[in-house]
């Protein structure tokens, strides 16, 4: 199965710290960013025959983290996908709703940093 991460967050500075730390960890899986949760869900629906791993933000024009969650649920796409919600949301809320969420793999405070890769992100690429 083909892997790719896509990265969902409509700061491109985020998305750039965001890529390079992936890229130092993991090698050989091809990075994608969207800058909203819309431009997301068209790439995941047109790729139905790859594993996704996202890091989605919650907070993003056009359609936000919360409703990019409610569609993929909606459409229960056949697609193989690991969602972490990646955001700067400090609100215990939040967190909960998330974690409430099946789809929902892991809630983590922005900045994604190395111990975050290592808990939740590296095992899901090893072949």
């Amino acid at each position: 199965m083909n892997k790719e991460i896509l990265l969902i967050d409509d700061d491109a500075i985020t998305n750039f710290l965001n890529q390079n730390l992936i890229e130092q960890k993991i090698k050989g899986i091809p990075i994608t960013i969207f800058y909203n949760g819309l431009e997301g869900l068209k790439y995941i629906k047109n790729n139905p025959d790859k594993h996704f791993i996202i890091f989605l933000d919650i907070n993003m024009p056009v359609m936000n983290g919360w409703e990019f969650l409610e569609e993929i649920d909606s459409l229960m796409l056949e697609t193989s996908m690991e969602i972490h919600v990646l955001t700067s949301s400090i609100y215990p809320g939040d967190r909960e709703r998330a974690n409430a969420l099946p789809n929902v793999s892991s809630f983590i405070e922005k900045p994604l940093d190395e111990s975050a890769m290592e808990s939740f992100i590296l095992g899901k690429f090893k072949e």
